[in-house]
């Protein structure tokens, strides 16, 4: 019940809403395209979900056959609010995102500002 519990909401115009989208899935097409993503990335995936982990997870260390299993489950609280997106932009650049892409994000993540 800590105010400091609960995630700010946005409220985007519908423009930005579907900019976030269509830049996201061109990211999401990009990573996948030159195999980026990490096989075993379950967050933020399509089509990939805990339950997909945790499968994932049982065929993996063979559960089963009764060998040593070990599981790492984290609960980042708060992670995409601590985002540093110099980090970030730097990250896409390192990947390959550059150019007007980059210019873009550069500029959309820049001077943001959240009041209550």
């Amino acid at each position: 019940s800590l105010a400091s519990n609960y995630r700010p909401i946005s409220v985007l115009s519908c423009i930005n809403k579907m900019f976030e989208k269509i830049i996201s899935k061109r990211i999401y097409n990009f990573l996948e395209k030159y195999n980026l993503l990490y096989e075993f990335q379950y967050g933020f995936c399509q089509g990939h979900s805990t339950s997909h982990a945790l499968v994932e997870i049982k065929i993996k260390f063979a559960m089963d056959n009764n060998e040593m299993t070990c599981g790492i489950f984290l609960d980042l609280s708060k992670a995409f609010d601590t985002v540093n997106h110099e980090i970030l932009i730097y990250k896409l650049d390192h990947y390959g995102i550059r150019g007007p892409t980059l210019k873009l994000l550069k500029s959309y993540l820049s001077n943001r500002k959240q009041f209550v």
